[in-house]
């Protein structure tokens, strides 16, 4: 499932939130709520979720929007088969 992060003005900041939720962040400025919606966003990828940031203007207007996802876990090395130990009773 893909996490929704917003960051839309308020009338004392900037906000914000994560899909939908009650709890909201609030920035004194637009960048620096956009910086931590990215951070978020990375941290949600790091963890093997998607998210998409949705960025609104001053005027409601969408500014853009952002996605994050999660990247392919790195390939596990193969185990090489190697010479038998020899016993210990030899």
């Amino acid at each position: 499932m893909t996490r929704i992060i917003s960051v839309s003005p308020t009338a004392f900041g900037w906000s914000l939130r994560i899909d939908a939720q009650e709890s909201v962040l609030v920035f004194a400025t637009g960048a620096l709520a956009e910086h931590a919606a990215r951070d978020l966003a990375r941290r949600l990828a790091d963890a093997g979720q998607s998210a998409e940031i949705l960025i609104y203007l001053r005027d409601g207007s969408m500014a853009g929007t952002l996605r994050s996802t999660p990247s392919e876990p790195a390939p596990r090395p193969r185990a090489e088969m190697g010479q038998p130990l020899e016993s210990a009773a030899a």
